[in-house]
């Protein structure tokens, strides 16, 4: 049914445990020496700044001494590279002042200074602290609150520098699989200086087909668009790329169909596996903000041909064949079709599992709410019962404020569960609560009730529109909280806020472009760096300390593109393009450790070459057997470039960490996709969309476009591939007087008659209009 997925053998899982063992023991040099002499020194002394570079020459006879007003004094050492730090020692000297009564040791964590340390000075003038557990760091900061001066005549550090196996990482940073044509294309190399010239070669041909200069590690060769299937590597000085490949579409080439077989496995009792699992429903690991259903609905929408395109690989499991466990999970919705696509099976699978357990939280109602906006264009495959169900339940349940415990987990902080009410609290970096999560709810139930029930309907788009005006006086975007902090949930506040825009913009509480322009500003001041990545913080901060933060990275495009939209500066738009790609890159190979995101990535996705150091075994969503699962992405202390590290911190898949690559994958469909009229000569006009249809090559790809008049009629026109390289599909249309003529169709337009064609549904879809002159 997949691709080939992990290796599960004895052996080889044997294999994978001792390798971890030797990078452990093995990799990692412990040094016996004083590490405090790389690093560099900073303080508060204020008369003599230069001072504290005595505390790390290695001289007793030298000291650094601290300003005499100042209450809290402090020095810090900023290693070269992040440390295992296993031991501390301060000599002290108390000459000319007596001994302060405490001291604190600090290292610099998510955006301030933190505690590890806080201690009384005992007689001696050495200070010696061991941690019982190593910590990695590359800051630590002596801090005394004194009135008296302190004087400090060396301070040592001592633990473990790791050294990575480096042997398959290039210098020059890619992205391994590929670039789309006519897009944002980059790369890193770390260790090359400014105006150093590279070189783009045709593996296939040997030819030199590009050239260019690197500036502040980067090299941009945006403008190369060859119309070939070759592979390509990057050459600057000795250092060679992977190979990689440039198509119309090539991310979604290899993300489609991977990320639907995904959803597919990850499905709970019905996927890859029929054990249950912990704090799950539809999806296996952690339902009630997972936000898969409006992720799949966003998919659908954004590019509904790809994915009726699609192989179709699920079939209806009847839930009365499961054993009496199973019993109740689903089945309160009428099957779909059989020839419905896979997506929709999956949005049905969703819909079906919370209505039948009638789950009641917050988040899972809201979900519900997108697929009554998308029922419309979903009735094909799906029966009318299915959508009265839903509606009738969440008519019910949408104001109620209380839920049972089988909806929820240990993760809720929600505070109630009416959707009606201001929402003011934010999560954890977990994700559970992002800013805004009611508004796009709301706003499709409002369409939706407007439909059967106009004077129900107010109370919904009321109620989006105080949460709106909320976050446009209150967020923050300098806080990380409000941005990075909330993980792979970051996403579902700037979308809130486009949806707003672009739905109702004569209707949007004043302040929203200025506020959405505010972010964009904010993020691209994060992003100035040789990765072209968001930092958490304006200061030191990459990431979090201690997070795997894989759906945050992939999560972000969404976020970006719902802003490009949004905002007006030209200039903001083209940078917040550049952001959302170097985001996709990022996670295919274009980061400080060389690795796609994935560790099946060389199995699964076409082009890759290395993929994550480690996969997971186990876990609360069982997801090791199912393909395509985003493993582990670079943790701070891997930030700037120290692939040295190697594999540290956390490593584990998450299905919310796909379900926000999901929503990406429909932002930059809905980014990607134009559609329009253009009249190429007197009597001739050629209908032209550009949208991700052409994945490959080798096929000719058309889609058929319904055309509407004014007058309600409906014509259907079929566009077709303009080449095997082609981002565009066309059909050719004649005037002829009052008729348009196309493919065996006539259509009679009077004068100032108007026919429109369309690509993408609901809120992401696209108008071209014609009109009879």
């Amino acid at each position: 049914m997949f691709k080939k997925s992990r290796k599960k053998t004895a052996i080889n899982f044997l294999n994978s445990i001792i390798g971890i063992f030797l990078l452990g023991c093995i990799s990692p040099v412990l040094s016996q020496n004083n590490l405090a002499t790389t690093g560099t020194t900073h303080s508060n002394n204020i008369e003599n700044k230069l001072d504290s570079k005595y505390v790390n020459d290695g001289n007793l006879e030298t000291s650094w001494i601290s300003n005499s007003g100042d209450k809290e004094k402090w020095v810090s050492i900023e290693l070269p590279g992040n440390t295992e730090v296993t031991e501390i020692k301060i000599q002290l000297d108390y000459t000319s002042s007596k001994a302060p009564i405490s001291f604190a040791l600090q290292t610099y964590m998510n955006g301030r200074w933190r505690e590890f340390v806080k201690r009384k000075f005992n007689d001696n003038e050495l200070v010696s602290v061991k941690l019982k557990k190593p910590m990695l760091t590359d800051h630590i900061r002596f801090t005394v609150n004194s009135s008296d001066k302190i004087m400090v005549k060396e301070f040592e550090i001592y633990g473990i520098a790791y050294k990575a196996d480096l042997t398959e990482l290039k210098e020059i940073l890619i992205n391994q699989s590929g670039y789309n044509l006519q897009q944002t294309k980059r790369f890193t190399a770390p260790k090359l200086e400014d105006n150093t010239s590279f070189v783009i070669k045709n593996r296939t041909t040997k030819e030199v087909v590009y050239k260019g200069t690197i500036k502040n590690h980067i090299g941009d060769f945006t403008s190369f668009n060859p119309s070939s299937k070759d592979e390509y590597v990057i050459i600057a000085n000795e250092f060679e790329s992977y190979p990689f490949r440039i198509g119309p579409y090539w991310l979604e080439r290899v993300s489609y169909q991977n990320a639907i077989d995904f959803m597919t496995g990850a499905r709970h009792y019905v996927g890859t596996t029929k054990k249950i699992s912990k704090l799950s429903w539809a999806w296996r690991d952690g339902d009630f903000f997972n936000w898969a259903l409006q992720g799949l609905i966003a998919q659908y929408l954004s590019n509904p041909e790809a994915y009726k395109s699609l192989e179709k690989r699920i079939k209806y499991v009847d839930n009365s064949s499961y054993p009496m466990e199973y019993k109740g999970f689903w089945g309160a919705l009428k099957p779909y079709k059989k020839d419905a696509p896979d997506i929709v099976k999956l949005i049905h699978w969703d819909v079906d599992v919370k209505i039948s357990l009638a789950l009641e939280h917050e988040h899972q109602k809201a979900e519900l709410a997108h697929f009554l906006y998308a029922y419309p264009h979903l009735k094909e495959w799906l029966p009318q019962q299915n959508f009265d169900v839903v509606y009738n339940y969440l008519i019910n349940v949408w104001d109620k404020e209380e839920v049972r415990a089988t909806s929820t987990t240990k993760y809720d902080k929600s505070e109630g569960h009416n959707l009606l009410t201001l929402k003011t609290k934010m999560g954890t970096n977990k994700g559970e609560l992002p800013p805004g999560h009611s508004i796009i709810p709301n706003l499709m139930m409002y369409e939706v009730v407007k439909r059967k029930s106009p004077k129900d309907a107010q109370k919904y788009f009321d109620a989006a529109f105080t949460q709106m005006q909320w976050m446009i006086t209150n967020l923050d975007w300098k806080d990380p909280i409000t941005t990075k902090g909330q993980r792979m949930s970051e996403h579902i506040t700037m979308r809130a806020f486009a949806y707003f825009y672009n739905q109702y913009p004569d209707k949007a509480p004043k302040g929203l472009q200025e506020k959405v322009t505010q972010w964009a500003k904010v993020m691209l001041s994060r992003s100035n760096n040789m990765w072209d990545f968001r930092k958490y913080t304006d200061n030191k901060e990459w990431a979090p300390i201690g997070w795997n933060e894989t759906g945050n990275v992939l999560g972000f495009p969404a976020a970006a593109l719902a802003a490009k939209s949004v905002i007006l500066d030209s200039i903001l738009k083209k940078e917040l393009n550049k952001i959302a790609w170097s985001h996709i890159d990022n996670s295919f190979g274009r980061n400080p450790t060389g690795r796609h995101f994935s560790y099946d990535g060389p199995r699964e996705i076409e082009g890759v070459d290395l993929g994550w150091y480690n996969g997971h075994e186990g876990g609360i969503g069982l997801l090791a057997p199912v393909p395509f699962v985003f493993d582990g992405s670079p943790k701070a202390e891997h930030y700037p470039n120290h692939p040295e590290l190697g594999n540290i911190g956390w490593t584990e898949g998450w299905v919310q960490f796909n379900t926000a690559f999901n929503t990406s994958l429909a932002y930059l469909a809905n980014d990607n996709t134009t559609i329009e009229f253009i009249k190429t000569a007197s009597n001739k006009i050629k209908l032209q969309l550009q949208a991700p249809i052409n994945f490959n090559e080798e096929k000719q790809d058309s889609v058929r476009l319904k055309l509407q008049t004014s007058k309600g009629q409906t014509f259907y026109i079929k566009c077709t591939e303009e080449g095997p390289f082609s981002k565009y599909l066309t059909a050719d249309i004649t005037l002829k007087g009052n008729k348009l003529i196309f493919q065996n169709q006539t259509i009679k337009l009077k004068k100032r008659e108007t026919i429109t064609a369309s690509y993408g549904l609901g809120y992401f879809k696209k108008e071209a209009k014609f009109s009879r002159e």
